[in-house]
């Protein structure tokens, strides 16, 4: 039963940058999925969607629906996408709504912010 659900996030996860809906159920704002890919090798993939409080070459914070704070490390080769185009982290905002993706704790591999926040 979850290998399928795995799997179809993994293909969520890969086709992100370009999907419009939102890989998390309405009401969620994280999950953590353990699976094990075709070699065997176990992972997790981390979901964590909230308001941006902070945002930083290297880290981005963000505030939870249970009001709990995240702080989510960044790296280089994070993808980021504002409204469904490809953007850059200088273009994401305070009180911006936004989804991450992380595999097995590391920095995100995504950045998905679904609505514009105020200027900072």
């Amino acid at each position: 039963m979850w290998k399928p659900l795995a799997a179809a996030l993994l293909g969520a996860l890969a086709l992100s940058a370009v999907a419009s809906a939102e890989p998390l159920p309405p009401g969620w704002t994280h999950a953590e999925i353990n699976f094990t890919d075709a070699s065997r090798t176990p992972h997790t993939l981390i979901l964590d969607r909230g308001r941006v409080t902070m945002v930083s070459t290297s880290s981005l914070t963000l505030r939870e629906l249970d009001g709990s704070f995240v702080q989510i490390a960044l790296s280089p080769s994070t993808q980021v996408t504002i409204t469904g185009r490809p953007g850059q982290l200088t273009d994401i905002r305070r009180g911006s709504v936004a989804m991450t993706q992380r595999i097995d704790g590391g920095p995100a591999v995504l950045v998905r912010v679904t609505r514009l926040g105020r200027l900072r």
